[in-house]
């Protein structure tokens, strides 16, 4: 993943040279290079919550002090009515939809969303999905825009096995040929999306869209896996969801969607519904602190260790660990005890 270093230095109070940045990086167990004042960072497959500015700042907060207040929208909004069928929640336990109508002209892009694109070299595609880019490379989860008046008719999730090669022309007008087990999204039963990796041609966004949906799911890792390798497409989206998303970031990924699209649009309505179709286990333990010593042959005080969880996003209970649901790869103190070495 590629973040300028203007972007995380925005964020730190102690506005530490690029030098800096880099050897706590390193310390942290992110390898990297720096080309033209952008870390190209490889993160480890288990790390997949520091693919975004927010989840990297997240990870430096152990050392610095991180301003990480990104606005999000605050008001209610109406529940939507969707006609939505999941045929497969083992595949897709959670997913939020966001219904957003706008009107008159979009304005110039605002300093931070031009900055993505121009600093990184990104390409601007239509307003609704550029804000869905924007959003990745922010918050680390990833978002599919339809165009709501290419949308009538029942949507629907599943997983399909075919048993003969399919033709799908992706929203880059490209045209696979999707066969064997899927997991998708249809339209009165036509697929419009192979889940997780590219939407279709036929239900995307436009420079003429003024009404999208936007989706927000949480799928199991397994189901992405290697697709995007099997139909040669790369995405952003895939590499995401490979490594694992939080699953209970949907809320304020779309609040924070819809603040991005009131920062350049007027809105004339809003409206979202949540589908929970399968709680997720969330990781908590008995915390023992000595445990955690022993492991890495130290005698770090208890307070500090908690003191340098709490900085990372890890809660206590009375002595209960709660781990925060974006961390997939923390299991037991062993794991703990990795995170106070680094």
């Amino acid at each position: 993943m590629k973040i300028p270093y203007k972007h995380l230095v925005n964020s730190i109070e102690e506005n530490p040279s690029i030098e800096d940045i880099s050897n706590k990086l390193f310390q942290l167990g992110h390898e990297h290079e720096i080309v033209d004042r952008i870390f190209d960072i490889e993160f480890t497959p288990n790390r997949g919550d520091c693919l975004s500015l927010y989840g990297l700042l997240r990870d430096l907060s152990a050392f610095y002090k991180i301003d990480l207040p990104y606005e999000v929208y605050k008001s209610d909004i109406d529940e939507l009515s969707l006609d939505f069928q999941n045929r497969s929640t083992d595949a897709c336990p959670k997913i939020s939809f966001l219904k957003i109508d706008i009107e008159g002209e979009v304005k110039p892009y605002a300093q931070y969303l031009e900055s993505f694109f121009n600093d990184l070299d990104q390409k601007k595609n239509n307003f609704f999905t550029d804000v869905s880019n924007y959003i990745l490379y922010e918050l680390g989860q990833p978002t599919h825009c339809y165009d709501n008046d290419k949308l009538s008719g029942r949507l629907s999730f599943e997983k399909v096995n075919l048993d003969k090669k399919q033709g799908f022309k992706t929203l880059f007008d490209k045209e696979i040929y999707l066969e064997g087990e899927n997991a998708v999204f249809k339209l009165d039963e036509i697929i419009i999306n192979i889940a997780g990796v590219v939407g279709g041609l036929t239900t995307a966004c436009s420079e003429n869209t003024s009404t999208a949906i936007i989706e927000c799911a949480y799928f199991n890792p397994e189901e992405i896996i290697g697709k995007s390798l099997k139909y040669d497409m790369k995405s952003d989206a895939a590499y995401n969801f490979e490594r694992g998303v939080d699953p209970y970031s949907h809320d304020q990924v779309l609040r924070r969607f819809i603040k991005v699209v009131e920062d350049h649009a007027t809105i004339k309505t809003i409206k979202k519904v949540e589908y929970n179709f399968k709680d997720l286990e969330e990781t908590s333990f008995k915390f023992n602190y000595k445990l955690v010593n022993k492991i890495i042959g130290t005698n770090i005080p208890e307070q500090d260790i908690c003191k340098y969880l709490n900085k990372i996003g890890f809660i206590f209970d009375d002595d209960l660990l709660m781990v925060p649901s974006h961390r997939h790869d923390i299991k037991n103190h062993n794991d703990i005890a990795e995170e106070i070495a680094r």
